[in-house]
């Protein structure tokens, strides 16, 4: 492992164990063993190092999402896949935090792909599966994978903020309410197309 990457290491480690406030970069460089000034070679500063380390956490997020979803149907391995971005904030809530407290996606349209390490391009790949693999179309994907990110993300952040010790079943009720919406993608596209309806014959003069 090179030095800027055991120093992104360090950091995302660092602030898993005691939070952003307590991060230093004098803690860093103790525990990569060099000098703190020695880590302006590799970063300008304190903002760049915290950039690198979220790319870090990103990849870490990404591994175990991957891991969540190897087996099972098509269908089990999204809810698996889903519900693991869950388990990865509750076991790591100082990570979690670090990625999306600043972190912008880099992506600014739909006209371009998500960055190959990106675990929201994990989670389009497992909803493509469910909706037809290569002939699903892009725009449903992106739509159905928007809707499930956008659940497993808001039912974490509330859980590590405005619903911190709240005791109901915030899992339980995301799972089911991921089940109910692929349930209606599957109905809606199993459904067979509208009637046309017959056309009118027009007036001849």
């Amino acid at each position: 492992m090179s030095t800027r990457d055991a120093l992104a290491q360090a950091c995302a480690e660092l602030v898993a164990e005691d939070g952003l406030a307590a991060l230093s970069l004098r803690r860093v460089a103790e525990r990569v063993g060099i000098k703190a000034p020695s880590i302006y070679v590799h970063f300008d500063g304190k903002e760049s190092l915290l950039a690198a380390a979220r790319t870090l956490a990103a990849a870490t997020l990404g591994q175990h999402l991957q891991a969540q979803g190897r087996r099972g149907t098509a269908r089990e391995r999204l809810l698996a896949t889903a519900m693991g971005y869950l388990v990865f904030a509750e076991r790591h809530p100082a990570l979690f935090a670090l990625l999306f407290a600043e972190l912008t996606s880099a992506r600014g349209s739909l006209a371009e792909a998500p960055d190959a390490a990106s675990p929201y391009r994990l989670v389009l790949a497992r909803v493509a599966e469910v909706l037809g693999g290569e002939h699903a179309a892009a725009a449903d994907v992106e739509a159905l994978g928007f809707g499930i990110w956008s659940l497993v993300h808001g039912a974490a952040v509330l859980r590590q903020t405005h619903l911190r010790g709240f005791s109901g079943p915030i899992v339980d009720a995301t799972h089911r309410n991921i089940d109910r919406l692929l349930d209606g993608w599957l109905a809606a596209a199993s459904a067979p197309p509208p009637p046309r309806r017959p056309r009118t014959p027009g007036r001849t003069r």
